[in-house]
């Protein structure tokens, strides 16, 4: 899954933001706005498929496809709304939601108790186990089978990201290189400025099918979960609250596995780099 990092570091440009447990500029009540504007916005990082992600050959909204992208168009149509989905990269999701900008965002974000700390976060909607790894160039499918193998070696990763965190824990004397995208650390991985990229496992898989030269590692970060949540500002628990209503109603009918299933279907089809 998106599986994100926490948020030191990502927000001690924006901590100042928060006063009396509120964030600065954030409507005392959002939800209440939402429903009054007839507007839900949503922040989401669009690359990380099968979560989210784009179909160049569409154009505005329907560009944005993925699980998390039905998600939100499903909140948005329990709540009577329109939805506007705001693409931006992951650090300024976590940054923009936090200081009140939007009130949500739905972008594969996995829980920690130190985002539960600094945001309203919601009951997980999507969990998997053990699932984070390393997508590899194929001629190097025997090299790394372990995390020992990587000892040393330069992995890449997505800033901001539990991949990176795991990178730094898990891995000895290795040489981190952090870039805007999982995409962009893939391209350093296809010229050789990388050994390995560290990513959800999924989404590795996904871009693993879309470039013959590349597969995932055998090797695996240990001790890993993936519980997806959305995210609302601090202090927003009415907002919350009905989101973990409709996520109940969607878990009822077992959606989110078929939207799953599906943009994983589609995501094999695109060509996600551009």
């Amino acid at each position: 899954m998106k599986a994100k990092k926490g948020l030191a570091g990502i927000l001690a440009a924006t901590m100042a933001v928060f006063s009396f447990g509120m964030p600065a500029g954030a409507a005392e009540n959002m939800l209440e706005d939402i429903l009054e504007s007839g507007v839900l916005q949503v922040a989401t990082e669009p690359y990380f498929a099968p979560y989210e992600f784009i179909d160049a050959s569409k154009e505005g909204q329907e560009q944005y496809l993925g699980a998390d992208m039905e998600l939100a168009r499903y909140i948005a149509g329990q709540l009577g709304v329109e939805l506007e989905i705001v693409p931006m990269d992951f650090t300024e999701v976590l940054e923009s939601v936090a200081a009140g900008e939007y009130p949500m965002a739905i972008t594969g974000l996995a829980y920690t108790v130190e985002r539960a700390e600094e945001l309203e976060l919601s009951d997980v909607y999507y969990s998997t186990d053990s699932v984070n790894g390393f997508l590899i160039r194929k001629e190097d499918e025997e090299v790394y089978t372990d995390l020992e193998s990587l000892s040393g070696k330069t992995v890449a990763c997505q800033s901001g990201t539990i991949q990176e965190t795991y990178v730094n824990e898990q891995i000895q004397e290795v040489k981190t290189a952090a870039y805007d995208s999982v995409i962009t650390s893939v391209r350093a991985l296809l010229s050789g400025s990388c050994d390995a990229v560290a990513v959800n496992y999924s989404n590795g898989e996904t871009l693993a099918e879309l470039d013959e030269d590349l597969i995932m590692a055998e090797a695996l970060f240990e001790d890993t979960t993936d519980d997806t949540v959305i995210a609302c500002p601090k202090g927003q628990t009415e907002l919350i609250e009905k989101v973990n209503e409709i996520l109940a109603l969607a878990a009822e009918e077992e959606l989110y596995e078929q939207w799953w299933d599906e943009a994983s279907e589609l995501a094999s089809q695109l060509n996600l780099e551009d």
